[in-house]
């Protein structure tokens, strides 16, 4: 964690020598997600609920979906660039040294002007949590707020891991980025409920984003389920941690150089 640390304040440093760009990136990211929102909200107010969740119930959805995503695009931008350690043969350079590639991996970059997409996704959860308050009591939703974006994080985290793995055999990972984290956070803007069975199904299995906020929001917006379902998220994202970890340990050994 020492090493860890020295590396990414070393990261943020190079980072801050730009601090107009740095502004300007986070505060244009974070314009651009709530555009996307605006769009969401406005077919919302047309059509007033879907499936039973309103434009704040729906909000909320959207709000953790977009902090977890943000949060990990933060950490980990070297993970969801993995494509290029391959193609170029600069995973040759983190197995020369004692450290795990992994952890140099995290350490290596922060993208900072992703807390914009952060900020963003907090403020609409905050503005849904205020008009839902009129109806609800959030009190435990509050409580349970740090608990649901740290699971999401980590599962978002998993998510790109078990895709950089894939980079392995294949190189190239951003045809797959696609349909395992852009697609997938898409549809858990919404309530699983609007989607088919077979899609549902993938949703609570193989890309379980249904756990990032659809699960535990049924109990805490009484949308049904019971307290369990609280408990559920956090399982699922030690689980697929564990799952995604031990993936990338057996493909590494599958690693081959470019060469020259």
């Amino acid at each position: 964690m020492k090493l860890y640390i020295k590396l990414v304040s070393a990261s943020i440093r190079s980072r801050m020598q730009y601090k107009m760009n740095f502004v300007f990136s986070m505060v244009s990211y974070g314009i651009v997600m709530m555009i996307d929102f605006l769009m969401l909200a406005a077919i919302l107010n047309r059509f007033n609920e879907v499936k039973g969740w309103n434009l704040y119930e729906v909000g909320i959805l959207y709000g953790i979906s977009s902090v977890s995503l943000s949060l990990y695009r933060t950490v980990a931008p070297e993970i969801h660039e993995f494509e290029k350690y391959m193609i170029e043969g600069e995973f040759d350079s983190l197995l020369i040294r004692p450290v795990s590639p992994l952890v140099l991996l995290l350490s290596k970059n922060l993208d900072l002007s992703r807390i914009g997409g952060a900020l963003q996704g907090m403020i609409i959860i905050a503005l849904s949590l205020y008009h839902i308050s009129h109806t609800h009591s959030i009190t435990m939703l509050l409580i349970y707020l740090p608990v649901i974006l740290v699971c999401g994080w980590i599962i978002s985290f998993s998510l790109a891991l078990v895709t950089a793995t894939i980079a392995f055999w294949t190189q190239r990972i951003k045809d797959f980025q696609t349909f395992t984290l852009y697609a997938p956070f898409n549809a858990a803007n919404y309530p699983m409920n609007i989607y088919p069975g077979w899609l549902k199904f993938i949703f609570f299995t193989v890309i379980p984003v249904a756990f990032i906020n659809y699960v535990p929001m049924l109990f805490l917006l009484n949308k049904g389920g019971s307290i369990y379902y609280l408990l559920l998220p956090v399982l699922v994202a030690l689980l697929f941690f564990y799952l995604a970890s031990a993936f990338w340990n057996f493909g590494i050994r599958f690693y081959h150089s470019t060469g020259t």
